[in-house]
């Protein structure tokens, strides 16, 4: 995977990148924080890449990551309630505080196996293969 991944080029990604749109803008530092390493900051290096059509892997892979980190269930970042209060459109429901947790969560995780999983795993090694041996 050393071409571009493009938003068209991966549904899950649009997707991702469409749930991450509910939430406020890069400029919200009420919701996204203000220091150097702010989490909005770390997301939209991310995200330019992918909307400009430079996305890398590492890029998909670090912007799900971070999604999985910073906006996942039960991280201490930007929480759940967070979430909730500040989805545009949703007014405040639970509910789709919620289901945005559970969606973008299960679309990062899909993007981090794809992405991922093959540098975590090394090239030394096939998928299963230690379950062969012994």
């Amino acid at each position: 995977m050393h071409e571009n991944t493009t938003l068209a080029g991966d549904a899950d990604l649009a997707h991702l990148v469409d749930l991450i749109d509910m939430l406020p803008g890069p400029e919200a530092t009420h919701f996204w924080g203000d220091e150097p390493l702010a989490i909005g900051k770390k997301l939209a290096f991310r995200l330019r890449a992918v909307l400009t059509g430079r996305a890398r892997a590492t890029d998909v892979d670090y912007l799900a990551v971070y999604v999985l980190k910073y906006l996942g269930r039960g991280n201490g970042y930007i929480t759940e309630e967070q979430i909730t209060k500040n989805l545009k459109g949703a007014h405040g429901i639970p509910a789709a505080g919620y289901a945005w947790v559970e969606d973008a969560t299960r679309t990062a995780w899909i993007l981090v196996n794809r992405y991922s999983l093959p540098n975590w795993r090394g090239p030394r090694t096939a998928p299963g293969r230690a379950w062969l041996e012994g």
